[in-house]
């Protein structure tokens, strides 16, 4: 965007705020201090709102930025979803004349209703190893603190910084969701500095104490002379883990880029095709025929997930000959030629069943297995299409076997996968992941009593996506039809049958 306009447009933000009556919010406050070009701050963001105003953010989680909620709207409560106007964020880039890091578009807002947070999701997911999230203090600041703030905002001389500024704060005191900083005239928080991180480090790694919210601006360029003060409000984010990781769960199972979980099949044919979810109809009634013809016939078993960490869901089967291999997704319904698993080289023709999910929380689609002795094992998902060695899950020891039916999915929306597992008395069972590989004790899903072993087959998936996953069961009548997860671990009554009438009735694999 041409410069001048972007100055003239901060500029009005920066008068309307500075003369506000009291500690004015700011909706895009910078950082006057020095210049930061340092690697472990590769997190910090800038985010550009359309040609209206400029913020700072903190990437979290590969695919998500946190950030003022006030960087969008002046009440600091904009609307949830895609934002009004086109945002981009740059990530990995301290020195915005370079061409390092990432430019992304900003594709969803996920404001926090009790405090001036949001959550920014990216385009595409972050894949750079010189770029790492920040980790979330679970600790809140204490008095006297010193934490060092960061902003690409206003400095005394600068009117739009080409450089990330820090500069170190103290903590004067804390209240259930703020903390109030004293600045000095060597770091002032100004314009463009909204949702920039205050951080602590601890053991040389910075974490995420609380975020820029209200600042004084005394001394900023633009600033009335004679308003001196420094201090400023920021957001807590000590206490909001539970609430980053629900929101910036990636679903694992979206094939076309929309967020919304998708389903893959073969059919009596032996050709594979992937199923487009839809949040009102839960199917849109459309497939794409994947690659590999009729080949698929003699697979053995299906799973879908993120394997590869770009955001987009691949297939994972196993053939009669034993070997695993992966079907890398292409983000558009489509997945590319198959690539060789080699863990496990040819023993998987011994499995019983087969799914797979995010348990242990980095990300990466694991393979959860029950073998032929009744035992469960977790291959973790390495990021590059590969598996590392089992892991023996403890929970259940080696009974297994009696298991028909095994598919997983987040069904309580804490942002791990958890499973479900039906026994041959046809009761559905819940099983919580831990997030470490391991699952809780079963609990028993009431939904459909003892009915699940007349389910020919069933897979989880967020087909309506609201974070939640569900379950598609295909009757014994060729019809299938939606569970909806209750986001506790239970599931909704069925609904109604599904596009494709009893069609269903011919599929040899679902996941």
């Amino acid at each position: 965007m041409p410069r001048a306009l972007h100055r003239s447009l901060l500029l009005a933000g920066s008068i309307a705020a500075c003369c506000a009556a009291g500690l004015p919010v700011i909706p895009a406050v910078a950082l006057n201090g020095a210049d930061a070009s340092d690697a472990p701050l590769s997190f910090v963001a800038k985010i550009n709102v359309g040609n209206q105003t400029a913020c700072t953010g903190a990437l979290v989680d590969p695919q998500w930025v946190l950030t003022a909620a006030s960087c969008f709207s002046s009440d600091a409560k904009p609307a949830a979803g895609k934002p009004t106007v086109t945002t981009t964020v740059t990530v990995g880039r301290t020195d915005l004349t370079k061409t390092d890091g990432s430019v992304l578009e900003a594709v969803e807002l996920v404001p926090r209703t009790d405090r001036d947070l949001v959550m920014v999701k990216l385009a595409k997911k972050i894949t750079d190893p010189n770029i790492t999230p920040v980790r979330l203090a679970t600790t809140a600041a204490a008095d006297n603190e010193q934490l060092t703030v960061a902003g690409f905002g206003r400095t005394k001389t600068e009117w739009v910084p080409n450089k990330l500024h820090t500069g170190t704060f103290t903590v004067r005191s804390s209240a259930t969701s703020t903390v109030n900083l004293d600045g000095s005239d060597s770091a002032t928080v100004c314009q463009g500095d909204a949702g920039g991180p205050a951080l602590r480090t601890v053991n040389g790694t910075p974490e995420l104490v609380a975020v820029n919210s209200a600042s004084w601006q005394g001394g900023c360029l633009g600033v009335d002379s004679a308003e001196t003060r420094t201090g400023a409000v920021d957001t807590r984010v000590d206490d909001i883990a539970s609430w980053v990781a629900q929101t910036a769960f990636r679903v694992q199972d979206d094939y076309t880029g929309d967020g919304i979980g998708d389903l893959v099949g073969i059919w009596g044919d032996g050709s594979a095709h992937i199923y487009p979810g839809d949040k009102d109809k839960g199917l849109s009634g459309t497939n794409t025929q994947l690659v590999g013809g009729t080949s698929w016939k003699t697979t053995l078993h299906l799973a879908k997930g993120d394997f590869t960490n770009d955001g987009d869901a691949d297939v994972m089967a196993v053939w009669n000959d034993g070997t695993m291999h992966l079907y890398q997704g292409n983000g558009d319904g489509t997945v590319k030629a198959q690539t060789p698993v080699t863990t496990g080289g040819n023993t998987w023709k011994t499995l019983k069943q087969l799914t797979a999910g995010d348990f242990n929380g980095d990300g990466n689609a694991d393979i959860l297995t029950i073998w032929y002795d009744g035992t469960m094992h977790l291959y973790p998902g390495l990021g590059n299409g590969q598996l590392g060695g089992g892991i023996t899950v403890t929970t259940g020891g080696n009974t297994w076997s009696t298991a028909p039916q095994l598919v997983a999915g987040d069904f309580d929306h804490d942002g791990i996968a958890d499973a479900l597992a039906v026994w041959n008395d046809g009761t559905l069972h819940f099983y919580k992941g831990q997030g470490d590989g391991q699952l809780a004790a079963g609990k028993t899903v009431t939904a459909g009593g003892d009915t699940w072993d007349k389910i020919k087959l069933m897979a989880g998936t967020d087909v309506d996506g609201d974070g939640i996953a569900d379950v598609l069961a295909i009757w014994g009548d060729g019809t299938m039809h939606k569970y909806k997860g209750q986001g506790n671990g239970q599931l909704g009554n069925a609904g109604a049958a599904l596009p494709g009438g009893a069609s269903w009735k011919t599929f040899l694999q679902l996941s």
